[in-house]
């Protein structure tokens, strides 16, 4: 489990022209929220049937066929069993596999699909309202080739998963370089 901790994260949005003049600049080729049933008694909790809906939505929306045509992932591992349960749903495994991911290497820096190179929410803590901008700055920080120890050597398009309460409030972003 994360700890619930203090924290800040700030990031810059601007118009795609002001952008294309920094040497950091980013963009956003996809951004989806999707909501399921707050009452847990009506969905079942090994299921997460919104993060899968908001990944399938991103997905399409950026033009990419499956999750492993990203480069990499920052998600949100607030309980261990929270980030298999998102490899299931964000079909980097099969439903009820999501461990394999990690038991197999897929997950690792030069695995098929690196997953939080920053650590996650376990090493960096869980800032509530900070929380998704900062997962927008790593993934930004890959990006742009700053993310010094953490950098994956070649990487283009970075997904990010972020979610509230039991995977009710879900968001995922898909970014580039600029």
């Amino acid at each position: 489990c994360s700890l619930v901790s203090d924290g800040a994260a700030a990031l810059v949005l601007t118009d795609a022209e002001t952008a294309k003049a920094m040497a950091k600049a980013v963009k956003f080729r996809a951004a989806v929220q999707v909501n399921d049933f707050l009452p847990i008694a009506a969905r079942d909790i090994t299921r997460f049937e919104g993060p899968r809906e908001a990944w399938s939505r991103a997905l399409a929306e950026a033009g990419l066929g499956a999750v492993t045509d990203l480069s990499f992932v920052e998600t949100h591992d607030c309980f261990t069993i929270a980030e298999l349960l998102e490899y299931e749903a964000m079909g980097l495994t099969a439903e009820g596999q999501g461990a394999r991911a990690v038991l197999e290497g897929w997950t690792a820096a030069d695995g098929r699909l690196p997953v939080n190179r920053s650590g996650g929410l376990k090493s960096k803590g869980h800032p509530i309202g900070a929380t998704g901008i900062s997962m927008h700055v790593l993934t930004a920080m890959q990006l742009t080739g700053t993310a010094g120890a953490m950098q994956l050597p070649k990487v283009d398009l970075g997904g990010i998963f972020n979610m509230g309460g039991a995977a009710v409030a879900n968001y995922v972003s898909i970014l580039e370089r600029a």
